[in-house]
């Protein structure tokens, strides 16, 4: 990994706020416009509750073009037209804020405002895991479970 800047964790931190916020966006839309069988328990926040539902709009797709798969813990969301890709974790509504190196490097690497900061994670996992662990320490990230993270919020320190 290459050495960061201040400036460089501070848009890093960025977006893994315009991740969250993105992420929170999607599993909006995804319960929305899909015909889920638990409906309201999942607008309670049970999340992990959410299924490859039907879409109420008899499309394929998402509004705005958006692709989704859900497969065990986690949804994958793709944009059939700017590409940009998430993995979000399902479980409960904070889950969502949780993020996985290699799936944030991804977001990183899809996403038009961020895809200049992959340069400096030379292995995709690794390095950004050690930038997690390094954040950790830091008392910026708190780790979930296995290699998932979360931004701690300012008031929860």
């Amino acid at each position: 990994m290459n050495t960061l800047t201040k400036e460089t964790v501070d848009e890093l931190l960025a977006a893994m706020d315009a991740y969250k916020e993105i992420a929170q966006e999607l599993m909006d839309k995804l319960i929305l416009e899909t015909n889920q069988p638990e409906k309201s328990e999942i607008i309670k926040g049970s999340y992990y509750l959410i299924s490859n539902a039907e879409l109420l709009n008899g499309e394929e797709h998402l509004s705005g073009n958006w692709y989704f798969d859900v497969h065990g813990e986690h949804c994958m969301f793709e944009n059939l037209d700017t590409g940009q890709k998430l993995e979000v974790s399902l479980g409960n509504k904070d889950d969502i804020g949780n993020i996985d190196p290699y799936f944030f490097y991804d977001f990183l690497k899809t996403t038009e405002d961020f895809k200049h900061l992959i340069q400096y994670f030379a292995n995709p996992f690794g390095d950004m895991l050690n930038f997690f662990e390094a954040l950790e320490k830091r008392k910026i990230l708190v780790h979930i479970h296995g290699v998932e993270y979360r931004k701690i919020l300012q008031n929860e320190k």
